[in-house]
């Protein structure tokens, strides 16, 4: 065999067993697995853990438009820290996504600023030319109700545009929620916001799309209930951090602010047990970013959404060392199951795959820190919680993260 670019040597997950191996790396991908392997460059972080880069399908990095509250450069360098080499965004973007003049656009002024790899979601409209959409989008955003930036589209436009046979095998998330079933009151607080958008609207709404006939590959967006499951049982779908760890009696004022609201502590449990018991698919942060001058307005008239792409995956793997859940669950909701929803060729160490690697200590359990963050809005709702950060961080064989600081930037590549 001739020399390999780079070997990569530490702890990984086969199977169900945690085995020490070396890892080799040419052009970018992984070419061979093996006890003992030789490369122009080896590495070795025998006592470290090697996860697959993280790839997380839902953010806002809210470039263009909105770039006081973030941009594609910080957003996607807040990910890359997490230990997440992939993302997706969302079109809820100014101007909003719609059309392949607008994606290409968006294409042109993100393209140098990314830190890890990338795709771009197309809004589905009514006047969306799916044909031309689907070749430079990653997939298509449903909204069924308004909320950041968005606009939603009436059932009867959902009904006839899923069925259009150009969405076949393309992916469509969807946000979940009905509007004829929010409630017209008025909104000063997690409770209060949470009844004016009840999970029934989130449950009838998943049960719509269900009845809908399409070729569409159908997902569903950041879940909050458990009879949401039960509805879309058989299709893809995500839960967040956020519903998962946070509900409506943690103190956060309007930072929890966020669409679909905060749930009560009774419902948030129930979610968080729904994924120790493998009963979720994805785990996608739902990054949406707003500045903490927004976010200290009065209630009712602050922005819904918050951060959460640094900490997804280091959040998840502080509970792997406090026995809560499994790493092979971590890594099929954080790793595994979104690049395969998308049929990427990441996600998997494994001959192949691409060389996008995150090496965690885990011994090193830390408190979150808005301020050590890298998101340009500066804060966080998980102050305080546990987390372990990755040391290096490689995306396609090449390190962009070394001891937790940023050696190489601008080096993403959009996945389409």
């Amino acid at each position: 065999m001739t020399e390999l670019d780079l070997v990569i040597k530490g702890r990984v997950l086969i199977g169900n067993e945690m085995q020490t191996i070396c890892i080799g790396i040419e052009d970018g991908k992984i070419t061979v697995l093996g006890k003992d392997l030789d490369g122009d460059k080896f590495l070795d972080y025998s006592k470290y853990l090697i996860m697959p880069g993280g790839i997380d399908i839902h953010t806002h990095m809210r470039d263009p438009g909105f770039t006081d509250k973030e941009d594609f450069h910080t957003g996607t360098m807040a990910a890359a820290f997490g230990g997440t080499t992939t993302i997706m965004d969302m079109p809820n973007t100014r101007p909003m996504v719609t059309n392949v003049s607008q994606l290409k656009d968006k294409l042109d002024i993100i393209g140098k600023k990314a830190n890890v790899d990338y795709g771009l979601y197309a809004s589905l409209t009514p006047d969306s030319d799916i044909k031309v959409l689907k070749e430079l989008a990653v997939g298509f955003k449903l909204f069924m109700a308004e909320t950041t930036s968005a606009v939603p589209i009436s059932e009867e436009d959902i009904r006839n545009k899923l069925a259009d046979p150009e969405l076949e095998g393309q992916v469509v998330s969807v946000h979940a929620e009905s509007p004829e079933r929010f409630r017209d009151i008025e909104v000063t607080s997690l409770d209060t916001h949470d009844d004016s958008r009840p999970a029934s609207a989130e449950i009838i709404a998943v049960e719509n799309i269900t009845q809908m006939k399409t070729s569409a590959i159908m997902h569903f967006a950041h879940l909050t209930d458990l009879m949401s499951f039960e509805k879309a049982f058989g299709y893809s779908n995500e839960i967040t951090p956020h519903h998962m760890f946070l509900s409506t009696s943690s103190d956060l004022g309007a930072r929890g602010r966020v669409n679909p609201p905060l749930r009560n502590i009774r419902e948030q449990a129930s979610l968080f047990t729904a994924f120790v018991k493998a009963q979720v698919g994805i785990i996608a942060s739902d990054h949406a970013p707003h500045t903490m001058d927004e976010k200290k307005m009065p209630f009712g008239e602050a922005p819904s959404g918050l951060p959460g792409v640094e900490t997804r995956l280091p959040m998840m793997l502080a509970l792997v060392q406090s026995e809560q859940v499994s790493l092979r669950l971590v890594q099929a909701t954080c790793c595994h199951n979104p690049a395969r929803l998308f049929s990427l060729s990441k996600g998997q160490i494994d001959v192949g795959f691409d060389a996008d690697l995150s090496i965690f200590d885990m011994t090193k359990n830390t408190k979150i820190k808005g301020e050590r963050l890298h998101s340009k809005c500066g804060w966080t709702p998980f102050e305080d919680y546990n987390a372990i950060f990755p040391d290096h961080v490689f995306l396609r064989g090449r390190k962009i993260i070394s001891d937790g600081k940023l050696i190489e930037s601008g080096t993403g590549r959009n996945i389409v």
